[in-house]
């Protein structure tokens, strides 16, 4: 029979740990480890789930009645099918839910764009947009709790949008104010999905913006005013049709196969891998951009540091509007180039 005296006569195995069971308390049991720590563990399986391990103790802090006296309390709970762990750990789990409910907008949303954002949208312009749409529809909404943000907050950041005309931009804000609620919603950080019934801003007329032949030339000779890097990535855009920059200012130079005057974009916006067969004055840019990057070489064809795709498309477009304006008066137009944005050349 176990008892306290028995207890410390117990000298510690180098080579093994020592456990010795209760046999007035079933399922409590000694231990004792080859440095000579000892401690108590009990044993139960609960009531219609399963068997848990305790550890109640250390000895001699906790003596052999006080271990006895613990391993009924749980043998109680256990035989009402309360478990003690998982009541433990519910508890744990609901205060770190009320934490989280207490944080505001701000830490959320970098969490959102840190877990989600950045590993799960594509490098350049959707990553990239998405994060503008989300920050500056949310500056306003920084400091407020996670927890009371409503549906009312969103839906009049996207009306406010909509007023100004920008049905398009409108639209898109919506779309990842709904991701970013659902995204929350899902782990916890909110109640209830406050984005899932968003309304949008209304049907997005199609742009059907399509540059005449005379517009297209004026476009093309304002590209050589550019520079090395804008002058090429302009001209590309025109000679290939293709997205001017998920597909052309990101390429690679791998992409290319200068045997078979072709490259492969391997993950375009649609998902599916196409070959992009390349004319003569294509190749002819090409093999001018990749003698600028003799003594720099870089994965990108189209970089300013070597490390990244190059970036400010945005203010590169103002600058060359500027020498289309030009252009185009000089051939003796009088009304102004009309608006254009650079998918309209796909």
């Amino acid at each position: 029979k176990m008892t306290d005296r028995f207890i410390r006569s117990i000298i510690a195995d180098p080579t093994k740990r020592i456990e010795i069971g209760d046999v007035e308390r079933a399922g409590l049991s000694f231990r004792m480890s080859p440095k000579g720590n000892a401690s108590w563990l009990y044993q139960k399986k609960i009531k219609g789930g399963k068997r848990r391990g305790f550890k109640l103790g250390s000895f001699p802090s906790m003596s052999l009645a006080e271990a006895r006296s613990a391993a009924l309390g749980i043998q109680v709970q256990a035989e009402r099918g309360i478990d003690p762990v998982q009541a433990a750990q519910d508890a744990t789990d609901l205060i770190e839910a009320e934490k989280l409910c207490q944080k505001s907008v701000k830490v959320i949303l970098d969490i959102y764009i840190k877990n989600h954002v950045e590993q799960e949208l594509k490098v350049g312009q959707s990553r990239e947009g998405r994060k503008r749409q989300l920050h500056s529809a949310l500056v306003h909404h920084y400091n407020t709790p996670m927890s009371k943000l409503s549906r009312s907050d969103l839906q009049s950041i996207i009306d406010a949008k909509q007023s100004e005309g920008k049905v398009f931009m409108a639209n898109r804000i919506r779309a990842a104010l709904r991701a970013f609620c659902g995204w929350a919603h899902k782990r916890g950080h909110i109640d209830s999905d406050v984005g899932a019934l968003l309304q949008s801003a209304g049907k997005e007329a199609p742009r059907d913006r399509t540059p005449t032949l005379e517009e297209v030339k004026t476009i093309w000779s304002a590209s050589f005013d550019m520079g090395p890097l804008w002058g090429p990535y302009i001209r590309l855009c025109i000679l290939t049709g293709q997205r001017c920059r998920s597909d052309i200012l990101n390429m690679r130079w791998r992409w290319i196969d200068f045997g078979r005057n072709s490259y492969e974009i391997p993950n375009p916006k649609n998902g599916r891998p196409h070959i992009v067969h390349l004319s003569a004055p294509v190749v002819s840019e090409l093999n001018e951009l990749k003698k600028q990057q003799v003594n720099r070489p870089s994965e990108f064809v189209f970089t300013t540091n070597g490390k990244t795709a190059a970036s400010g498309v945005s203010k590169a477009k103002l600058q060359l509007d500027k020498y289309i304006q030009n252009y185009w008066f000089s051939l003796g137009h009088k009304p102004s180039f009309d608006h254009w944005v650079l998918h309209d050349l796909r």
